[in-house]
């Protein structure tokens, strides 16, 4: 068992935390991404249930504001305050075990937190990923959804054209499954450069 990739997790959620009590300022707010939960298979990117319920708690408990990111993001554009020590939670890839383990949970501590979804995953029906039936669960019980593309992929080593089209097929997809194109954005992989950011 390699207790360093245990462990990485854990000590990106620390860093946050220490991250959010040092920053006082009232225009920044640190984000929790999250990909897998309780999928032991898949340990560099799955939190332990434990672990998982362990955040929860001291999300709810701790000295902190959890907001919906799109409100964070408003907020920071118009100048506007946010609470000292504000957290912003996302999700990325869509994985089944959003819909069954984290959702719920989110639920009960009532935590708002964003979904980022690539659209071929969904449509393949791939098993380890949710379905847009159970998307759309999450968009109605207030669940923001956003856009990774439609095939994640690396958009910086792809053409612009290419990268166009990705996007063009994506936002096809949310308006045609969920009434509308998502307007939150993530890059796949976190990568960007300034000719991706100008798409």
């Amino acid at each position: 068992m390699n207790l360093t990739r245990l462990a990485l997790p854990f000590l990106f959620f620390f860093a946050a935390f220490l991250a959010a009590s040092l920053v006082q300022a009232a225009n920044s707010a640190v984000i929790l991404m999250y990909h897998r939960f309780g999928e032991d298979a898949y340990p560099s990117t799955s939190i332990r249930l434990e672990q998982f319920e362990e955040h929860l708690e001291e999300l709810t408990k701790g000295p902190y504001t959890v907001l919906p990111v799109p409100e964070i993001m408003e907020k920071l554009r118009k100048g506007q305050s946010l609470p000292e020590r504000t957290i912003g939670i996302t999700i990325d890839d869509a994985y089944l075990s959003v819909y069954r383990q984290a959702w719920p949970r989110f639920r009960r501590a009532n935590l708002p937190f964003s979904l980022f979804v690539a659209t071929d995953p969904i449509d393949n029906r791939s098993q380890s990923y949710m379905s847009w039936r159970q998307i759309r669960e999450l968009q109605r019980d207030g669940v923001t959804i956003g856009s990774q593309t439609a095939s994640h992929l690396r958009m910086v080593n792809a053409e612009r054209g290419e990268n166009v089209a990705d996007l063009a097929k994506s936002n096809e997809r949310f308006e045609e499954m969920l009434g509308k194109k998502p307007v939150l954005f993530a890059y796949p992989y976190g990568e960007y450069s300034p000719e991706v950011k100008d798409l």
